[in-house]
C-alpha cells in the first residue's frame, strides 16, 4: 500500500496549518483493502467529485453547517434538497453526500469497474451486482467525501451535508464546528419503521441505487433517538420532519431555536414524539437507557 501512504502524506502536509475534524490516517483508513491501482481510479474519481462538489463555490458571509440527521430511509436526501431550494441563505455551501453526490459521480471505479456489462452479463441477477458495486466502494466514497470536507473547511466554506448525522463522533463533531464559528442546522428525519423498509426496497427494485437493504435499515434505526440529545445540546437550529408514507410529502412539525420549540403541524409533531418514546422503550429493554423528549425541551441549568 505504498500509494496509501504517499497519499496519507499529501493529506498531512496540505493542512499543516488548519485544525482537523477527520485526521489523515482516520480518511486514508478508508482505503485499507484497495490495491495501488483501485487507489489511482479512486484518486481521479476524487477530481471528479471536487469539480462537482468543491470547484467554483464561495464563501458565504456568515459560515453555516446544514445536515440532515435520520435513520435509513427516513427521505433525508429528499428533505435536504428541498429545504435548500426553498431556503436561498443555504445555497452557498459545499453539498457533500457519500452517495447520491459521490458514489453516483464515480466513473472510473463503480461504473467503469463494477457496474460493466461484463460485470453484469456474469452475474445471475442485477439486484447482486448493485449490492456487490456498493459493497466494493462504498469506503472510496466516504474517503473522497471526508477528503472534500476538509478541504471546505480549510477554505471557509459552509457546508451542506447528506448524513444519518448517527455516528458516536457527532457530539465532538458538532462541538468542534461551533468552536471554528460555524452556525448548525440540522434537518431530523423521522417516519414509521414500516415507511423506512417501503423506502430503501423502492430505491434499490426501482431506482436500482442500492445503499443498504431493508432489514438492515430498520435494525440500524435505534441509533437515531441515541443521538437526540447531541442534537438539542449543540445546534442552533433544530427542523422537525415526519412523513406518513412513501406517497405523501414530508410534513414541517417544528422548529426548535433558542431552547423554544415552535410547532408548525401538532399531529406531525406528536407522531414524531410517539415515535422516539416508542424507540426509547425498545432500547430500555435492550438495557440502553435515553432520556424522554419531554426532557429535552425544560430549560437546561448551566
Amino acid at each position: 500500500m505504498k500509494l496509501a501512504t504517499l497519499i496519507l502524506t499529501c493529506l498531512s502536509s496540505i493542512a499543516l496549518q488548519a485544525e482537523f475534524f477527520f485526521t489523515p490516517q482516520m480518511i486514508s483508513s478508508h482505503l485499507k483493502g484497495y490495491t495501488d491501482k483501485e487507489i489511482e481510479l479512486i484518486n481521479k474519481d476524487l477530481s471528479v467529485v471536487r469539480s462537482i462538489c468543491l470547484n467554483d463555490t464561495h464563501n458565504a458571509k456568515n459560515r453555516f453547517y446544514l445536515a440532515t440527521a435520520g435513520a435509513l430511509g427516513s427521505r433525508k436526501t429528499t428533505i435536504l434538497e428541498k429545504f435548500v431550494a426553498a431556503h436561498p441563505e443555504y445555497q452557498e455551501g459545499v453539498y457533500l453526500d457519500p452517495d447520491p453526490r459521490t458514489l453516483r459521480f464515480m466513473a472510473h471505479t463503480y461504473y467503469a469497474q463494477s457496474l460493466t456489462p461484463l460485470a453484469i452479463s456474469q452475474a445471475n441477477d442485477y439486484d447482486q451486482v448493485i449490492k456487490n458495486a456498493y459493497e466494493k466502494w462504498r469506503g472510496a466514497s466516504n474517503y473522497i467525501v471526508l477528503s472534500l470536507f476538509e478541504e471546505a473547511i480549510a477554505a471557509g466554506r459552509s457546508v451542506i451535508y447528506g448524513t444519518t448525522s448517527t455516528g458516536a463522533h457527532i457530539p465532538s463533531f458538532l462541538t468542534k464546528l461551533k468552536e471554528n464559528g460555524y452556525r448548525v442546522a440540522l434537518l431530523l428525519c423521522s417516519c414509521p419503521d414500516a415507511l423506512r423498509y417501503e423506502a430503501i426496497d423502492y430505491r434499490n427494485k426501482v431506482v436500482r441505487f442500492y445503499q443498504s437493504s431493508p432489514e438492515d435499515a430498520v435494525a440500524k434505526g435505534k441509533l437515531f433517538p441515541q443521538r437526540m440529545g447531541a442534537y438539542f445540546a449543540h445546534a442552533d437550529l433544530l427542523y422537525f420532519y415526519w412523513s406518513d408514507d412513501l406517497t405523501s410529502p414530508e410534513r414541517l412539525a417544528g422548529i426548535w431555536q433558542s431552547g423554544k420549540l415552535k410547532i408548525h403541524d401538532a399531529e406531525a409533531m406528536q407522531r414524531f414524539v410517539e415515535k422516539y418514546e416508542a424507540d426509547r422503550l425498545a432500547l430500555a429493554a435492550e438495557g440502553e437507557t435515553i432520556p424522554s423528549f419531554e426532557s429535552y425541551l425544560k430549560p437546561q441549568k448551566n
